[in-house]
């Protein structure tokens, strides 16, 4: 009976959520960012992103009189769950915070990796 318990507190890796949100645990291990309810705190050097699903703030010099951006990202296929929208927002601006600068001078949709967004018509 105990096994059967144990097997119950499992996590089902063949569902997709269960998958993103490891993935996003092993990502917040890896860049040393913090999870804070349905976002993430991610600290480069002096500034601060906190990270969304869908949108990325940036706080710079972490004091009271900072500044604070706001950006949104899309992700191309929105049924990607929002762990892993945030786990790859958290994973591009770790490895390039100057990223950020890009997703604002932006006016429309960009991808998490900076690029436009193009939308194609389908005939």
């Amino acid at each position: 009976m105990a096994a059967a318990q144990d097997r119950s507190n499992a996590v089902d890796l063949t569902e997709p959520h269960d998958r993103a949100e490891t993935y996003l645990r092993r990502v917040i291990a890896l860049t040393g960012a913090t999870q804070m309810g349905d976002y993430c705190v991610l600290d480069v050097g002096e500034t601060r992103f906190q990270v969304y699903d869908q949108y990325v703030e940036r706080v710079r010099e972490m004091s009271p009189a900072c500044t604070q951006d706001q950006t949104c990202f899309y992700v191309a296929d929105q049924y990607i769950p929002a762990a892993e929208r945030i786990a790859t927002a958290l994973l591009q601006l770790k490895n390039n915070p100057g990223l950020f600068e890009g997703w604002v001078a932006r006016n429309g949709l960009f991808k998490a990796d900076g690029n436009v967004f193009r939308f194609r018509r389908v005939r």
